[in-house]
């Protein structure tokens, strides 16, 4: 009963978008080439170790939630951490509410602890935010996770879920026989308009064909490129957690 209550209470917190990315910063404080390398930084840990480590920036707590129940939830319903693993961490930084928190998967509490996320926060953090530098913070905070983190016996394999996840796509039987479908339709298509449609005169040269038009208009295919990588290089692996960690203040 307190496990399904304690769904419910959850599901009621109002949770932002699952990041696509491991740096997440929409109060705009980190620096575009700051931010990048931290990403790469937390997908390269990922592939080595399987450990998921991400950042989230923002403004404000959202409204209607308090940063605890947010870290709880976003652990869970971003699914940071692999599944069966949930050795998963977020880092949270609230710049007008001057409020932060290390958020911990139930895989990474024994060598994340509460102390230690504390610490982090404490020691690491506090000192370069007040000094105004976020990146600083970030950076140092998530270096002490990674080293922290290697305590756990994880092994990673060389790829990031969201790797995993569009080589799974590709590798999918629809996906390989879509390729085929298409040309085998393309040129069904073309071998009816030649034949079929040339006798009804629906292609030029063909008996009754007209060109109504007042100039000349000749219609042709047209091809358009999509994305394929899936919108970014962070995907939750399934990871969970229940609110280990520690908040702060500054």
């Amino acid at each position: 009963m307190l496990t399904t209550l304690l769904t419910v209470f959850l599901a009621a917190v109002t949770l932002p978008p699952k990041p696509d990315s491991y740096v997440t910063d929409h109060a705009g404080v980190l620096a575009a080439d700051r931010a990048t390398a931290i990403d790469e930084k937390l997908k390269s840990f990922e592939k080595a170790t399987s450990d998921q480590i991400i950042v989230y920036i923002d403004k404000k707590v959202p409204d209607g939630t308090t940063l605890e129940e947010m870290g709880a939830q976003a652990i869970r319903d971003w699914g940071v951490g692999q599944k069966g693993k949930s050795n998963g961490a977020i880092v949270f930084i609230f710049t007008d509410d001057h409020k932060m928190r290390i958020e911990v998967g139930y895989g990474l509490e024994g060598s994340i602890t509460d102390a230690r996320a504390r610490l982090i926060t404490s020691e690491l953090m506090k000192p370069k935010i007040k000094q105004g530098d976020f990146a600083g913070a970030v950076d140092a905070a998530t270096d002490a996770m990674m080293n922290f983190a290697k305590g756990e016996d994880y092994k990673g394999s060389s790829h990031t879920v969201a790797e995993a996840n569009v080589n799974g796509k590709a590798n999918s039987p629809l996906f390989l026989l879509f390729p085929l479908l298409m040309f085998f339709g393309i040129g069904g298509f073309i071998i009816f308009m030649a034949t079929y449609g040339k006798k009804r005169g629906w292609v030029r040269g063909g008996p009754g064909y007209s060109d109504n038009s007042s100039g000349s208009s000749d219609s042709s295919w047209s091809s358009s490129s999509s994305d394929s990588g899936g919108g970014g290089d962070f995907s939750g692996g399934g990871g969970d957690g229940g609110g280990g960690g520690s908040s702060d203040s500054w």
